[in-house]
């Protein structure tokens, strides 16, 4: 099973630094762990999934698995973070750092939206594993920080009105993200072809964006 993208390339930071040896190392048992409890995640679903069976899968042993996610509820996070990760990259390319906050935030939309088309049934399991945990179908705020920074960088060059406050944009954002991505997901469960996500996802993101637009009048 192929994961996220946003996995950072064996050997290289997330800055793209070489790493050392350890590093490395501790990496590609962390990508065989990950890989091994999300094959199982979607098998037989995370709550049936043990860490033993986790740990035989990856040909590791339990202590192994442990020290790098004492909790499995920490898999839902590294997998989170994975998508995090590629917001962040597509964010750090230089022609969304110069871009308006309002075009930086539709690309992080666009992103989100492949990270989650390229594998509808991953995302599925992964959001139901959030649910047994959290009693939420999403882990808190996915790309808070994200959003929150192009929020601010729109209001500090003019383009968005001075309030409400950057956090309290970003959390509307990231609510707005959650649900859609929810019913997207169940509406996937009894059909083959679900709503567009981009389309829905941008509707709403241009009903927020229209609100914060400054008047240039």
């Amino acid at each position: 099973m192929t994961r996220s993208p946003a996995t950072s390339a064996a050997g290289a930071s997330p800055a793209g630094q070489p790493l050392g040896r350890r590093e490395r190392q501790r990496q590609r048992i962390r990508a065989a762990i990950l890989d091994a409890a999300l094959e199982l995640f979607a098998e037989q679903g995370y709550a049936a999934t043990t860490i033993d069976e986790i740990a035989e899968r990856a040909d590791l042993a339990r202590r192994t698995v442990f020290n790098h996610f004492p909790r499995k509820r920490y898999m839902l996070d590294g997998w989170s973070a994975e998508r995090r990760e590629l917001v962040v990259a597509r964010l750090a390319q230089e022609d969304v750092r110069q871009a308006p906050a309002r075009r930086q935030l539709e690309l992080q939309m666009d992103a989100l939206t492949e990270a989650n088309e390229q594998d509808p049934r991953m995302a599925r399991v992964i959001s139901l594993g959030w649910l047994s945990e959290l009693g939420t179908f999403e882990s808190p705020f996915p790309v808070f920080d994200t959003f929150r920074d192009s929020v601010r960088l729109g209001q500090e060059t003019g383009d968005f009105r001075p309030s409400p406050s950057p956090e309290t944009v970003a959390e509307a954002l990231s609510a707005c993200y959650t649900d859609t991505l929810h019913r997207w997901l169940q509406a996937g469960q009894h059909t083959d072809k679900p709503f567009p996500l981009a389309p829905a996802l941008r509707a709403k993101l241009d009903l927020i964006l229209d609100g914060l637009t400054a008047s240039r009048a």
